[in-house]
């Protein structure tokens, strides 16, 4: 062989063992670019998901007072065109926005305000003997003539002012009473009650109107205890978990934490893989 023809199988080979020096160079660089963006995408998507569903996932002993939020969730559903997530995984995500959307709906301080309300007004008749304090009697220029009603101030009051930080408080102390009341001197007999409900009746019954302490009718029943006590020995949780909308509260909160609990799986699984793989 020549030197020409030793010169030409040379060149070849070097341009061949150059070629495969940048193609390794490019392989390693595009590598090192999809493993950086794969990274990226589990630290900017899968992971901030991850910690705000696990979050949800722990609200099982939370009472319905707490308003759920979930801002990533709501994020990547408004703008699912910038995040790309599996179809299977948006439509989990997509159903578990709208439980919790639901869920916020369900106004359970407005629930218990009118079991409050219901139980002071129905224990105000029984011991005053009428919600009704008194009749005005109206006329117009045509001769019609109306009466009107006026409920008893103290039940105006509770329907207008009854505070939501009172209700939150009675809501959020389920079951620990801090309270009781004799029921039978003669026996000894107490039962516990809730303070708060008490707290809420007795300031009622002793409003005061242009600072002057409101005059309630003779009571017409014999008690044992005060008026406030006797209103609140009503089960008022009874009531309030009997309630259709505070059942339909507690549904969804198990289906929004069973939920979250399925995506967290599917979440953890994705995030191994990358782990795995980079």
């Amino acid at each position: 062989m020549d030197l020409i023809e030793w010169n030409t199988v040379f060149t070849d080979v070097l341009t061949g063992v150059i070629l495969l020096g940048i193609g390794a160079v490019f392989g390693f660089i595009t590598g090192k670019k999809k493993t950086a963006l794969t990274i990226e995408r589990k630290n900017e998507l899968y992971q901030p998901l991850l910690e705000e569903l696990e979050s949800i996932s722990y609200l099982k002993n939370d009472g319905l007072t707490t308003k759920l939020e979930a801002p990533f969730l709501a994020e990547t559903i408004v703008n699912d065109y910038k995040y790309g997530y599996r179809r299977k995984l948006n439509k989990k995500c997509t159903s578990l926005y709208s439980l919790i959307n639901q869920y916020n709906s369900i106004n359970i301080v407005s629930v218990a305000h009118n079991i409050i309300v219901d139980i002071f007004e129905n224990s105000y008749e029984e011991l005053y003997g009428s919600k009704i304090e008194g009749i005005s009697y109206h006329s117009d220029i045509d001769g019609n003539e109306w009466e009107e009603e006026h409920l008893a101030e103290p039940i105006e009051f509770i329907r207008r002012f009854l505070s939501d930080k009172s209700i939150v408080s009675l809501l959020n102390s389920e079951g620990m009473y801090d309270s009781e009341v004799c029921i039978d001197k003669k026996n000894n007999i107490f039962v516990p009650i809730y303070g708060q409900l008490v707290s809420v009746f007795y300031s009622v019954l002793n409003m005061e109107i242009n600072g002057v302490r409101y005059q309630l009718p003779p009571i017409k029943k014999e008690l044992e205890m005060s008026p406030a006590e006797y209103m609140a020995l009503n089960d008022f949780f009874k009531e309030f978990n009997a309630n259709t909308e505070t059942l339909k509260k507690y549904k969804l909160k198990e289906e929004i934490i069973s939920n979250s609990q399925d995506i967290v799986q599917d979440l953890k699984e994705v995030i191994r893989k990358i782990v795995r793989n980079t």
